[in-house]
């Protein structure tokens, strides 16, 4: 937790607090002790694991009160903390085991996929599958390769969500950027991708540079197709802006990228989100890391975040809508003045607006 973090203790939950505390992977002398002190107040627990399970943080709850504080935490609450942490645990690796299917089965057809948040994710930047939450599998690829991919996935059993024609593919790939596909009556979905967000959000994320970027990472022992640290650390930032960064896992997860990277190209990172109109979300996202969860910037992030008013406005609002004990849900009005003033470019704006209107 950031100093900011610490000096505004007051004006959190109990639950809120010590769900921030326990939201690290590298817990030095000093968190311990945070963790332990925040684990003797006295504390609503249901709410707290619900709060967990609701930002996506169960996991890194459970496992640093049963590192740090054992003796501490009332027994039954560990142990339902502990059920849940292998049940999420059990699941993950079901589900990591279908997506290497599906990519084997993609790979046969020569076709490139790219695992995006899930599995791949959890593995980047927390280093153990059990240590993230996730119930579904997000693949993406070219565009070009959208209807192969669906027509072997449907062979594997899926079916899709929107029943498309071959012929209606052209429009359908216009104007959506997933498609989600389920079996087994709901309980394994695949959200194949090929963006990350609605055209409304004007992220141009199928370019060849990304492709190229593309480097080998391992899961399961099987060789996958991963992004660069900086690409990733952007594809994070556009993630959380198009959701208005409503989990607090989204944030955790960026400033757990940056401490296990010590070798960010931080130019080429802002260069590609400057050519791509998303530098004001990619700051937002690095400036909520550093806020709450004490990630460290360079100098020249942290120059170039001081210079735009309008990123510390928006973290405002981040921060007040998510530490709150029960949020209310914004309404389509707060989306989509969220989501123009995330964008720095007139025309970013006017083309969502544009977009939103008139499809």
């Amino acid at each position: 937790m950031s100093t900011d973090a610490r000096q505004t203790e007051l004006e959190l939950s109990p639950e809120i607090y010590l769900l921030l505390a326990c939201a690290c992977t590298c817990i030095d002398r000093e968190a311990a002790h945070r963790i332990k002190e925040a684990a003797r107040r006295s504390l609503d627990w249901d709410r707290l694991i619900e709060t967990s399970l609701t930002h996506g943080l169960m996991p890194l709850l459970y496992e640093n009160l049963n590192t740090h504080c054992a003796d501490i935490v009332p027994p039954s609450r560990l142990k339902q903390l502990k059920d849940l942490f292998q049940k999420n645990a059990a699941r993950s690796v079901l589900l990591t085991g279908e997506l290497v299917d599906i990519l084997d089965l993609f790979a046969t057809e020569g076709i490139e996929a790219m695992p995006y948040k899930g599995p791949a994710i959890a593995i980047s930047i927390y280093g153990r599958l059990a240590l993230r939450q996730f119930s579904d599998l997000d693949i993406l690829v070219r565009k070009r390769d959208v209807w192969r991919c669906q027509q072997l996935l449907i062979s594997r059993g899926y079916q899709p969500h929107f029943d498309i024609t071959e012929r209606q593919l052209p429009s359908f790939l216009k104007l959506g950027y997933v498609q989600m596909l389920t079996r087994d009556r709901g309980q394994s979905v695949v959200e194949l991708h090929w963006g990350i967000a609605s055209r409304f959000f004007m992220f141009p994320l199928d370019t060849d540079r990304f492709w190229e970027r593309l480097r080998s990472a391992n899961l399961m022992g099987r060789k996958i197709l991963a992004p660069s640290t900086e690409d990733l650390l952007l594809l994070l930032c556009v993630h959380g802006a198009k959701d208005l960064w409503e989990r607090l896992e989204w944030i955790c997860g960026i400033a757990e990228l940056i401490r296990a990277h010590d070798d960010i190209d931080w130019n080429a990172l802002t260069r590609n989100a400057k050519e791509l109109g998303a530098e004001r979300i990619l700051l937002l996202g690095l400036f909520l890391a550093s806020d709450l969860y004490g990630a460290e910037l360079p100098g020249s992030i942290v120059r170039r975040i001081d210079e735009q008013p309008t990123i510390r406005s928006l973290a405002g609002e981040v921060r007040e809508n998510l530490l709150q004990p029960n949020p209310a849900p914004r309404g389509l009005r707060q989306r989509i003045l969220f989501h123009i003033r995330t964008r720095e470019r007139l025309t970013d704006r006017f083309r969502y607006c544009t977009r939103l209107l008139f499809t």
